[in-house]
């Protein structure tokens, strides 16, 4: 197997991605929940102490294979952000892309494939010339020198690259040396330091204001709120089912207004946003 090779094919393949779904973005941060809810069902629910952030299956939904993708919403934002774009990697099936036109013989690993869908991730949501531009941006803000930049600097200005990407400080190590701003050997001093690095992203982290670290807890399958709805109206569920989904979804009631406000709203133009 040629791992560069293998490398070589996934911005090919992301941009033809980016074509067929019409993603304009660049940058994609917490728009990419949105992406994937448009290509499976995705479930956001907590759950403490579990080593997991989400998974991707397959399931039979009336004779049909559905994808769902589980984000486990115990975790930061940015694992969420990550973990979203790597299950999105496997509906996709970018792994089996970037193998065949990589020219690559015999049987696609499952430790391959993951670790091919990693780096698809990273590309998706950093995009090399993107990433390396604000890198540059954020050391000419700090007025800081390149050539000599102390180690507490670099952490500083990775600590900003994830808050411009919204992602985890370990997914910007390994992004800074796959875009060749920092040494591989550099890039392995970095991850065998985490206990002295981890205060210090932690500080900076503090230092703004942002989202990263934040545990949404949020329980929810987009759409589900109609889904029980109609499914009540037309009998699917019973009255026991649908209240206990609403109590493990945490899905409050919608009291009905005695009298119904109407609202008028003025678009102008017309249809076609023409004036």
């Amino acid at each position: 197997m040629d791992w560069e090779k293998l490398v070589e094919q996934i911005p090919a393949v992301i941009e033809k991605i980016r074509t067929d779904y019409i993603l304009n973005n660049q940058i994609i941060k917490d728009d990419i929940f949105g992406i994937l809810e448009k290509h499976c069902t995705v479930i956001y629910y907590p759950i403490e102490d579990e080593m997991n952030r989400g998974f991707h299956t397959k399931r039979f939904v009336k004779d049909k294979l559905e994808d769902f993708v589980y984000i486990n919403t115990a975790k930061t934002v940015s694992e969420q952000v990550f973990t979203a774009a790597h299950e999105l990697g496997h509906i996709w099936r970018v792994a089996v892309q970037v193998w065949e036109q990589a020219g690559e013989q015999g049987t696609l690993e499952s430790k391959t494939e993951e670790k091919i869908i990693n780096r698809f991730a990273a590309e998706l949501l950093m995009p090399t010339k993107e990433f390396r531009k604000t890198f540059l941006a954020h050391i000419e803000k700090l007025g800081l020198d390149t050539n000599r930049l102390r180690l507490v600097d670099l952490i500083q200005v990775m600590v900003l690259q994830m808050n411009d990407y919204m992602v985890p400080y370990e997914s910007v190590r390994r992004r800074t040396v796959e875009t060749k701003i920092i040494t591989p050997e550099l890039g392995e001093v970095l991850l065998n330091s985490k206990e002295s690095i981890e205060p210090l992203v932690s500080a900076f982290s503090k230092d703004q204001n942002t989202i990263l670290d934040r545990v949404t807890a949020k329980k929810t399958i987009p759409g589900l709120r109609n889904l029980l709805e109609i499914a009540e109206k037309n009998g699917e569920l019973s009255i026991y089912t649908i209240n206990k989904i609403k109590r493990d979804f945490d899905i409050d009631d919608i009291k009905e207004s005695e009298t119904e406000d109407i609202v008028v709203i003025s678009i102008e133009g017309d249809k076609y946003g023409e004036n």
